[in-house]
């Protein structure tokens, strides 16, 4: 009787585990389109639909790489396909799915910020002023107008495509070089700017708060969110799409 008791038991646990999974859509992202799009409309997604949402930043590249193997339903990036595409292929990364991957385009393109603490007395930077900050070639904030204190630079290791991005506007196209802090998503990279008087760092402009200071700095040319899947959208993914492209628009940053 225990062992028949126990086996039923088992199977009343699978059963509601496979159902749990079903009902779940595991996304992973560049820390952009999980903080822009995914995040803001999760809650009222969830509540509506009966399907709960895990998404996790993992920068883009690694997204697709989840994606292709099939680890997650779905990758969400701010590149435009090409652009995402181009850095697989530079890199000779064999995607196994490359030709049944669909994309969707979530939204258009998002806005940037350069950020500094509120102390901070500098209130604009040019371009060859950051493409010095970043390649270590300017090293106080006496040089470009501010204290005579160090410049600590604030860098997302999850935002590869937002710093692809800076690096195009203000660099020249040359990598961020500069020994700095490094930081996860955008929220931990505006943390850090809020902790730290001498820092600097750049971020998608909706999530500036009044932690920190937006300066005027040339316009940071920006990218659309897409989603990508391999083949076409589960029922589950395709109401998360109709959702943000409708109801979900007015939660998206």
């Amino acid at each position: 009787m225990f062992t028949r008791i126990t086996t039923v038991a088992a199977a009343i646990l699978a059963i509601s585990a496979s159902i749990a999974t079903a009902d779940e859509i595991r996304i992973s992202g560049g820390s952009t389109s999980i903080t822009t799009v995914i995040n803001p409309v999760k809650p009222a997604f969830e509540k509506t639909s009966g399907h709960t949402i895990n998404a996790v930043a993992a920068g883009s590249k690694t997204a697709l790489l989840k994606l292709d193997a099939g680890d997650v339903e779905v990758a969400t990036a701010a590149h435009s396909p090409e652009e995402l595409f181009g850095v697989i292929e530079k890199e000779k990364i064999q995607l196994k799915n490359r030709d049944n991957l669909k994309v969707v385009q979530l939204a258009d393109a998002t806005s940037y910020a350069v950020i500094v603490n509120p102390v901070n007395p500098v209130t604009t930077i040019s371009r060859e002023q950051l493409n010095g900050i970043f390649t270590g070639k300017i090293s106080n904030w006496k040089d470009v107008g501010g204290k005579d204190a160090p410049i600590l630079c604030i860098i997302s290791n999850l935002s590869p495509g937002t710093n692809e991005l800076f690096s195009k506007t203000y660099m020249d196209g040359k990598k961020i070089s500069v020994e700095g802090l490094e930081a996860s998503t955008a929220a931990d990279l505006r943390q850090n700017v809020a902790s730290n008087p001498e820092s600097i760092g750049f971020l998608v402009a909706s999530l500036v708060d009044s932690s920190v200071k937006s300066v005027v700095a040339p316009v940071m040319k920006s990218k659309p969110i897409i989603l990508l899947t391999v083949g076409a959208p589960s029922a589950k993914v395709q109401k998360l799409i109709d959702f943000i492209k409708a109801e979900g628009f007015k939660y998206i940053k």
